[in-house]
């Protein structure tokens, strides 16, 4: 038992790392300088105090009333646009009403906040009438309050300028942002950005999830985010999938832009549970530890002053590592070290052939072994979240199935006993006196393999795989180098690290009924940190590949 302790600990230090980054900052008193969620949550409560959906237009008088009323109140003049009325999907008829606001700068060039001011109705099996709408889009409405407030309280002249804008209609077709979009467009020939600010749920971390193509710019601007927390692999698999928000009106004009949404218990999402009392003032403060600093970055640098200063050739790579922490580089970047990654991996493996620390016939089985568990793997995840879907009742679908009961303790259940099953291998093969290099070369040449393919489909997840596997390269020499095995352990730590918050929200973004999904990202970091984590225990005989 002696010789598991070690990889426990390992195990556990990796868990930690994986959950620091999902912390959200302490909501900040009303007496406080900056942004405030408890003074923004005064503005939830008026404008959540009853549904309010388009499909009752009347109920929606008191919520732009509360909005006017808030801007004038900063001393800021405030427009209102209406439009002709448009029927939506569900049949229902009505006119559009779209409030906005502007806080002007020297250059004459703006930034724009958007957020949506009706609450949704019942347009689907899992949703219920009711929804209050204290989330989606009371916090949304509530930041750009709050930010508008901090804005018109300073005494200096802005170098660019802020507008905000209040939609309508978001919830049954985006129709108040397709409104200025297609009748209202040269209106917003002064905007280079648009943040847009959403919720698909209650708490937790609120999530920078989407950006406009060639985001280079743009993420430099986004990295004076006080807490940012963003992964770019979220960017490309949400270009892939049906979903939109009033942001999506504005990307395909060509604005720059950049979302956030808290993702956290999605089962409260257009339901009654929607309401001011379910509302969480962390991830209130969260979207205000974000936004705020970045629109007072834009606001004062000069150089944001001139039409296209966010046009870019390519796209960022980016994630968050520990709190505060965006580590960020340009896509080309990404591909010199996946071309780097590529080149170690081949002479690592050389290496370890020669001096027969591992046996290619070997490894290639292992390779295989390695894709068939992968498969596994999905066929458990995708097969128990069927199972539960016909257990409860819920219509089961990869992007939407809230409602499962212990739908999260399944989901870790699942990972942790994937996280054994490595381990037990190559521990196995350890204790009948079998080389493990087989074993890590081939959940290497895997990991590459899923490089490659991220490469072409979806860019923005590469650094899931160039850097874990760079950094068990990079362990194994140090290791071999140094003769202390121990420091393989890094490498395996810092894969679970990386993985664990990614998992968390693939989980919440897509729900249960992803769960393969979510299992097979799982196991690939899970290969390579199970061999590690037996070539670091004091206890083996076995030398980390690349030994000299």
């Amino acid at each position: 038992m002696k010789k598991h302790l070690g990889p426990l600990a390992v195990l556990a230090a990796g868990i930690l790392l994986g959950i620091i980054p999902l912390a959200t900052p302490a909501p900040k008193p009303a007496d406080a300088p900056g942004f405030s969620a408890a003074r923004a949550r005064e503005d939830i409560l008026r404008v959540a105090a009853a549904p309010h959906t388009v499909w009752d237009q009347a109920s929606l008088v008191p919520v732009r009333d509360h909005i006017r009323s808030r801007l004038a109140g900063m001393g800021l003049a405030v427009a209102t646009y209406r439009y002709p009325p448009v029927t939506d999907a569900f049949g229902h008829s009505y006119t559009l009403e779209n409030i906005a606001a502007a806080i002007p700068g020297k250059s004459g060039r703006s930034i724009l906040l958007v957020s949506h001011y009706d609450s949704s109705p019942k347009k689907r099996a899992a949703e219920q009438e009711g929804s209050r709408g204290a989330a989606d889009d009371g916090y949304g409405i509530a930041t750009m309050l709050e930010i508008a407030r901090v804005l018109a309280a300073g005494k200096d002249t802005l170098e660019n300028g802020v507008r905000f804008l209040f939609t309508d209609a978001e919830e049954t077709g985006l129709h108040g942002a397709a409104a200025e979009m297609t009748h209202n467009l040269a209106a917003y020939a002064d905007v280079d950005l648009a943040i847009n600010v959403e919720a698909r749920g209650v708490k937790g971390p609120a999530v920078m999830f989407e950006t406009g193509r060639n985001n280079l710019a743009t993420l430099r601007l986004y990295r004076n985010a006080r807490w940012p927390f963003a992964y770019s692999f979220a960017v490309d698999v949400y270009r892939n999938m049906p979903n939109g928000t009033d942001l999506t009106q504005f990307l395909k004009k060509g604005f720059a832009g950049l979302n956030f949404a808290v993702l956290d218990d999605l089962s409260y999402y257009h339901t009654t549970r929607d309401n001011p009392d379910n509302i969480s003032l962390r991830s209130l403060q969260h979207y205000g530890e974000q936004i705020l600093p970045v629109v007072l970055e834009y606001s004062r640098d000069p150089r944001y002053g001139r039409p296209g200063a966010f046009a870019a050739a390519e796209d960022m790579v980016y994630f968050t590592w520990l709190p505060g922490i965006l580590v960020s580089y340009p896509a080309t970047a990404a591909k010199i070290i996946s071309i780097l990654t590529t080149i170690l991996f081949v002479a690592w493996t050389a290496r370890a052939l020669v001096r027969k620390e591992a046996r290619i016939g070997s490894a290639l089985l292992w390779f295989l072994a390695w894709l068939g568990m992968a498969a596994l793997a999905l066929g458990i995840g995708l097969g128990t979240s069927v199972l539960l879907a016909k257990a409860t009742g819920i219509p089961w679908k990869v992007t939407y199935m809230p409602g499962v009961p212990f739908d999260r303790a399944i989901t870790w259940v699942l990972v942790f006993l994937e996280t054994l099953v490595p381990y037990l291998l190559a521990s196995r093969r350890a204790r009948k006196g079998g080389e493990i290099g087989s074993l890590l070369a081939a959940a290497m040449a895997l990991n590459l393999v899923m490089l490659a393919v991220f490469h072409r489909f979806l860019p923005g997840g590469s650094f899931m795989f160039a850097l874990p596997l760079l950094a068990a390269l990079a362990g194994s020499w140090l290791a071999s180098r140094t003769g202390r095995a121990w420091i393989v352990w890094i490498p395996a730590a810092l894969s679970i690290g990386l993985f664990l918050p990614i998992l968390h929200l693939v989980g919440l973004a897509l729900t249960i009924g992803a769960l393969g999904i979510v299992t097979l990202l799982a196991f690939f970091p899970l290969t390579l940190a199970g061999p590690l984590l037996v070539l670091g225990r004091p206890a083996g005989r076995e030398r980390p590949c690349g030994s000299g």
